[in-house]
């Protein structure tokens, strides 16, 4: 054997030496411990069919979700929800995943904002039961948070973008939805703007004024399409003063058997104006840009109106 042979195999022997050393250092198992107790099975049987009420409480808010009567969608503080924004929130919940253990030191909770003094609150009632999870910052990949169970040291990674959700304001849980009208029904509309009244009719093959007069296609496209769906940029309250403002006109779009499908009022201004749905309480703030698509004048709505009006 040459001595070069000899020095590499003392070489390797060290290596393997060290190796061992540092392997015997180390606990049983590979990577971080895996989440257990009550946490663990935290989102089991978590679902929108049989939870009964979630409560959150964060920066944005605190806000409470339960179904509505009926067959009615889900309320966000008594007030009906976004049913977009609920099922985004479900599809997290019903997917979350506990992951690895971050820390279990609770000199790290405040760092990762899970202390009870920073934490983010999450609470679901389901059978008489309630669980709450205290939700923290932003784990090291995107869509993770750092969570835990009040009383617990032992601090986890959620996978699931939760935090997206907990930080939505109030009126964006909300929902912003106007009207929803089936158009193909709709035979006849009926518009009241600054006092002049005036009525559209479907005839066999297009769309006339009541007295015969030819329609601007594209200003009859626009309206069926705000009659079909159209959303709100937000809310008002009763006394605001913009709420306070005088109606100034008024749609109608009816059926085959002179039934109501849809009806609004708008009110009075120059700039965003109130709006409100027959039937509905609430007080919705509309674009000034929709003001004349919702509520066009007969004349721009004429066959003649000047291009761009």
């Amino acid at each position: 054997m040459t001595e070069r042979t000899l020095r590499i195999l003392v070489g390797l022997l060290v290596i393997t030496a060290a190796a061992w050393g540092v392997a015997s250092l180390l606990p049983d198992g590979e990577g971080p411990a895996p989440a257990s107790g009550e946490i663990a099975a935290f989102f089991d049987g978590l679902d929108r069919v049989s939870t009964e009420r979630v409560r959150m409480s964060s920066t944005s808010g605190e806000y409470e979700l339960v179904p509505g009567p009926g067959v009615a969608g889900w309320l966000v503080n008594g007030m009906a929800a976004d049913s977009g924004n609920v099922a985004r929130f479900w599809s997290v919940i019903e997917g979350a995943e506990i992951g690895d253990l971050a820390a279990a030191n609770p000199a790290n909770h405040e760092r990762m904002e899970v202390s009870d003094d920073t934490a983010w609150r999450l609470e679901f009632e389901k059978g008489g039961e309630t669980r709450t999870l205290l939700v923290g910052a932003q784990g090291a990949r995107f869509a993770t948070s750092y969570v835990r169970v009040p009383g617990a040291d032992e601090v986890y990674v959620l996978e699931g973008d939760l935090r997206v959700h907990m930080r939505r304001q109030l009126d964006n849980w909300r929902n912003k939805r106007l009207l929803t009208v089936d158009t193909t029904l709709v035979v006849r509309v009926e518009i009241e703007r600054d006092s002049e009244p005036y009525a559209i009719v479907r005839g066999d093959s297009t769309w006339t004024f009541e007295d015969g007069g030819e329609l601007d296609r594209s200003n009859l496209g626009q309206l069926m399409i705000d009659l079909n769906r159209v959303d709100a940029p937000g809310f008002l309250e009763a006394g605001d003063s913009l709420a306070m403002m005088e109606q100034a006109a008024s749609m109608r779009a009816l059926g085959p058997d002179g039934e109501v499908l849809g009806a609004v009022t708008l009110g009075a201004g120059e700039g965003e104006r109130w709006l409100r749905v027959a039937g509905d309480e609430v007080i919705y703030r509309l674009q000034q840009f929709r003001v004349d698509r919702m509520f066009p004048s007969r004349e721009r709505l004429a066959a003649d109106a000047e291009e761009g009006s």
